[in-house]
């Protein structure tokens, strides 16, 4: 078998062995922190989801209770026209029993009238009976001229006023009998009709008093058993909010400890593999230019660990932002920069400028050396670093993803003025 030749300086064989090296773990501590970044987003999702719910059963609870303060008010309203309905039941109960005691009274006294009438009646023809009998031999005036004595004369003349007299004192005392007969017979009549009247009101106003508070407690009963079951869903779905929020602290706690191990092993191989570019740069320096070189290569960034695409601060691998965020990164103080910095989302090149500025760093359109070079053009904007800043204002850059699709390139006297794919809208200054 033929050996391959050995690589001038050694730097593709480093970079060989460190990708070995790292293959394993890089997979494991990948495939990790993929798991838990998923089970975050679950979670993340189910949060969003408990609180909605959450905040439907607390709704849905201050609705009940609202309900419940409404119907506890009519419950209240409810009693207290109960406790009216029973005093003017008892009332009518009162009204009732004096009614019933006038009947009797009226009953009574129109028994008496009849029977002291019937008494009278019988009475008063007994006594002119007997006055009719005593009376009979009177004749007419004629008797004057018979042989009747003078005495018996009188006699019969005084049987006669007698007789006059009784039958008119017997005929007004009926008279008034009957007139007081009639009287009570009346008041009997009226008595009969307000107890009957009463009686009606009383049955009335029971029965209304007894649905009254029959329908005021069921709807109380059926509102407080709909709030229970109200509270029981917002205390659960409380429950289940408090869990997930638990659940989500611990599981971002465990992404951040892994996403500060890939950053620390990623540095860690970065240093290693610049420290071996180092020696064989100056190994090979004979031969090769220090410009050229610093001009030509991306530097120590082709040793930068590739998680499957992403690089260890959260950008893709190969593309100008991972570039740019790696120079950063190694270059000025922002030495922790990442795809999320200070809770600010970088992305694509095209929120470069916004995101910046919202993390403090200043943007403008003066370029400097160390700074980034930032369009908004295309789909997803552009990054560069500057290297330099010519005297007729046009900037060097280096870059990835330009002129060389997924790898390092240089240019050189770019005006970034021009607009377009070419130019630049201004340049932030980390």
């Amino acid at each position: 078998m033929k050996k391959l030749p050995r690589i001038v300086g050694g730097s593709v064989v480093l970079a060989l062995a460190a990708t070995a090296a790292l293959t394993g773990p890089a997979h494991a501590e990948d495939s990790s922190q993929q798991k838990l970044e998923s089970a975050l987003a679950t979670s993340q999702k189910s949060l969003a989801s408990n609180k909605a719910q959450a905040a439907t059963a607390q709704q849905n609870l201050t609705t009940s209770q609202a309900r419940l303060a409404s119907q506890q008010a009519v419950l209240s309203q409810a009693t207290a026209d109960v406790s009216q309905a029973r005093k003017r039941d008892e009332e009518l109960g009162a009204k009732l029993a004096t009614a019933q005691a006038n009947l009797k009274k009226a009953d009574d006294a129109v028994a008496a009238g009849k029977k002291q009438l019937a008494a009278d009646r019988k009475r008063y023809a007994t006594t002119m009976n007997r006055l009719v009998q005593q009376s009979s031999p009177l004749q007419s005036v004629s008797v004057f001229t018979t042989n009747m004595t003078t005495t018996d004369i009188n006699q019969r003349t005084q049987w006669s006023s007698v007789a006059t007299n009784v039958s008119k004192d017997a005929v007004d005392r009926i008279s008034k009998q009957v007139t007081k007969l009639q009287a009570d017979e009346r008041k009997q009549a009226a008595a009969t009709k307000a107890a009957t009247r009463a009686k009606a009101e009383s049955a009335s106003q029971l029965e209304t008093t007894k649905t009254l508070e029959s329908e005021a407690k069921s709807a109380a009963d059926a509102v407080a058993a709909t709030v229970a079951l109200n509270k029981a869903d917002a205390e659960q779905a409380q429950a289940k909010l408090r869990s997930n929020r638990a659940q989500i602290a611990s599981l971002t706690t465990k992404v951040e400890a892994a996403r500060q191990a890939a950053i620390e092993a990623s540095n860690r191989l970065a240093r290693q593999a610049a420290a071996a570019e180092r020696r064989a740069a100056a190994r090979k320096s004979s031969s090769s230019s220090a410009g050229k070189a610093s001009s030509s290569t991306a530097g120590s960034y082709s040793a930068v660990a590739n998680y499957n695409g992403v690089d260890p601060w959260g950008f893709y691998w190969g593309q100008c932002v991972s570039y740019a965020a790696w120079k950063v990164r190694s270059t000025t103080s922002w030495s922790s920069f990442q795809n999320d910095t200070n809770g600010v989302h970088f992305g694509n090149a095209v929120n470069w400028g916004a995101a910046a500025r919202q993390i403090g760093v200043a943007v403008n359109t003066s370029p400097a050396v160390g700074s980034v070079a930032w369009r908004t053009s295309g789909s997803a904007g552009h990054v560069a670093w500057v290297t330099g800043v010519n005297g007729d204002g046009t900037i060097n850059v280096s870059e990835y993803n330009y002129n060389v699709a997924g790898g390092f390139g240089t240019r050189s006297h770019v005006d970034w003025r021009s607009g377009g794919s070419s130019g630049f809208d201004g340049f932030i200054h980390f």
